[in-house]
């Protein structure tokens, strides 16, 4: 009897051994056959990203470098896109090189100086030279001779502006919420790594344009860009570095009513007719009414320093989660066709016409909404 005990106990021990090599077996099978997935899914990857640096190849690039170089009166999207595709394309094997088409903002300053990054050089005449346009398409935007420039290519996140080129080109336009976000995804998609400076430009860029990521074109992709830059740019408070730039935005210390005016504005043309905006922030509705009653008075002469012919002054509001633009037009033409494309406003106080949450946007609802109303409705 004892005999037999002794024998049944080996035998399950033998099985136990067996099932437990099996399972290891088994085990290890499944681990080889999942790294060699994931080496597939790596050597995929490699593959697209050097296809997508191979589609590049081929810039029609004249004698001497590229200049990256975004719109007139500069905001952080344009400067900070400016550098960080500049350095992108110096990656790829191309003479390339920031430069702006203006001053920086203090808000653009702030960011330059926390990546320890000077401001780039101006461009005051693009004529023979190789451009590549960053966050705008447009000539009336462009640094002077444009018409006469090789254009190389557009990374911009607007409607289809007015350049144009007869050869190839890159052209990489999202309906996305900031230009630096879409420079984000191209280092992805190159296999490009990015670097502590460059993302600490590209993260305070997609803050800037997408307001802490709350405006009406934020994407998923500018979602997903902000804390993967952050991480690299080891920046642990993103709201804490928001509201600096928010704070600086808003800082106009220094300056004349003219240069505040000035300070974020672009053109714009429709149906033959051109248009500027300047763009102004504000903190509360106190303040909106005072530097809406100062652009009131100054838009005049503004206007009579500028080839348009109509233009306004947008001071807009975006703070916990309200979003009021108060916009001023600079003579009864501009009024006129103002009222008529945006009848629906929902107070006027005598200076300014104010549009409570949404707002109206520039980029979202301001330049579409006249754009449409004069394309339908020609100017005579």
């Amino acid at each position: 009897m004892k005999n037999n005990t002794v024998k049944i106990i080996l035998i399950l021990l033998a099985l136990c051994l067996v099932g437990t090599a099996g399972f290891y077996y088994g085990k290890s099978q499944g681990v080889a056959q999942g790294t060699k997935e994931a080496q597939e899914v790596r050597q995929q990857m490699s593959d697209l990203q050097e296809l997508n640096r191979q589609s590049i190849a081929k810039l029609q690039v004249n004698d001497g470098p590229i200049y990256v170089i975004g719109h007139k009166s500069p905001d952080s999207d344009t400067i900070c896109s400016a550098i960080a595709y500049a350095r992108l394309l110096k990656a790829l094997g191309y003479d390339a090189q920031a430069a702006a088409n203006g001053t920086p903002n203090n808000e653009s300053k702030y960011i330059l100086q926390l990546a320890g990054v000077e401001a780039p050089p101006v461009l005051e005449d693009a004529t023979g030279k190789n451009i590549f346009l960053v966050d705008h398409s447009e000539y009336l935007q462009a640094t002077a001779g444009m018409s006469e420039a090789n254009l190389v290519g557009v990374i911009d996140h607007h409607g289809i502006g007015s350049v144009t080129t007869g050869q190839q080109v890159l052209y990489d336009a999202r309906p996305i919420g900031a230009t630096a976000t879409i420079i984000w995804l191209n280092y992805l998609n190159y296999g490009v790594e990015i670097d502590k400076q460059t993302a600490t430009l590209l993260l305070g860029a997609v803050l800037s344009d997408t307001t802490n990521l709350t405006g009406s074109t934020v994407t998923e992709a500018d979602k997903k860009a902000v804390p993967a830059l952050a991480k690299i740019a080891e920046i642990d408070d993103i709201d804490g570095l928001y509201d600096t730039l928010h704070r600086e935005l808003l800082s106009y210390d220094g300056m004349t009513d003219m240069e505040i005016l000035f300070l974020d504005y672009k053109e714009y043309e429709a149906a033959g007719v051109k248009f500027g905006i300047g763009i102004l922030n504000s903190i509360d509705e106190p303040t909106s009414k005072e530097l809406s009653a100062r652009m009131k008075a100054i838009l005049p002469e503004g206007f009579e320093t500028r080839d348009v012919d109509l233009m306004y002054a947008s001071v807009g509001i975006r703070e916990n989660g309200e979003k009021i633009d108060y916009i001023v037009p600079a003579n009864e033409y501009s009024e006129a066709v103002f009222k008529a494309a945006f009848p629906n406003y929902d107070e006027y106080d005598g200076t300014a016409y104010i549009f409570r949450t949404p707002g109206l946007g520039r980029k979202s609802l301001f330049v579409p909404g006249l754009t449409e109303y004069l394309q339908s409705h020609p100017q005579e």
